[in-house]
């Protein structure tokens, strides 16, 4: 009782229930490169970064270099690796429970490509995660995407099929969360499908457990916050971005819009509810 006592105040400092989440990954560093203001990320987490942050997610390493910076920061750690220079959908293990602990992570997190060659030893990575954080009352955050392998050998993110046939990757998606949600995540990150309408079936897939959007490759700041704004209205718990904040020459005043829009639309949403 007691660990899943812990495991619930843990998970509300990661998804806050008066405002949206707004996620920090930093873990690209290991799997794309450190490159952008990844070189270093302590120039990047400063006060006026982190104030409209509600996590910061990354590896090991991340916690240990700036955890001066992340005192007051909730962290996930990512106990899940793999990188561009090799076979990218094939997600190992590279840490354990334990070690999220000692270094004062609020959560960890393992990552699922469904549909990659490797699907099943990545579900069964996450199944013995999931088993060893409860020990610990710590939530577990799966990212849960679809992701194949072409024939070229590169990824095959569905991105096309998203736009020829937006249902037939809805199901997709629904159908990656919903695998989180049953192996017994705590939080599950995914991709957005595209629409509002269309991603409400996602988050209702997730049988209430909390849902984010990945922010995917870096796009033009309008697309990127109309996303996020379509995710918070379909009940999406809030965003992961990544790219979409370290890639930009200045993030602080995209961060600033993002954070803003964020918050409104949970305010507007959770009036319409009250109006009802």
């Amino acid at each position: 009782m007691l660990d899943e006592v812990g495991s619930r105040r843990r998970l509300r400092r990661l998804v806050p229930g008066d405002r949206p989440a707004l996620w920090l990954p930093l873990d690209d560093g290991l799997i794309s490169g450190p490159e952008d203001h990844l070189r270093d990320v302590r120039t990047l987490l400063h006060c006026d970064v982190l104030e409209h942050v509600t996590a910061v997610l990354g590896f090991r390493g991340v916690l240990v270099a700036a955890h001066e910076a992340l005192l007051d920061t909730p962290f996930v750690m990512n106990l899940s690796a793999s990188t561009t220079m090799g076979e990218h959908t094939r997600k190992v293990p590279v840490g354990r429970v334990r070690d999220a602990i000692s270094a004062g992570a609020d959560a960890v997190a393992c990552h699922v490509n469904m549909t990659s060659p490797y699907e099943t030893e990545q579900l069964e990575m996450l199944g013995r995660r999931v088993d060893e954080a409860q020990e610990y009352g710590l939530p577990v955050v799966a990212f849960a995407y679809p992701r194949g392998r072409a024939e070229d050998g590169t990824d095959d993110n569905y991105i096309a099929m998203r736009s020829a046939e937006p249902e037939k990757f809805t199901a997709l998606v629904r159908h990656c969360v919903r695998v989180a949600v049953e192996l017994g995540a705590s939080v599950v990150k995914t991709i957005y499908t595209g629409s509002e309408e269309t991603f409400g079936s996602v988050v209702e897939s997730a049988m209430g457990v909390p849902v984010l959007i990945a922010g995917e490759k870096l796009t033009d700041e309008g697309a990127a916050i109309e996303k996020a704004r379509g995710a918070v209205k379909a009940g999406a718990a809030g965003v992961a971005y990544g790219r979409q904040i370290f890639a930009r020459p200045d993030p602080l005043p995209f961060l600033r819009k993002l954070r803003s829009v964020l918050d409104d639309e949970h305010h507007a949403v959770a009036h319409e509810a009250q109006a009802l």
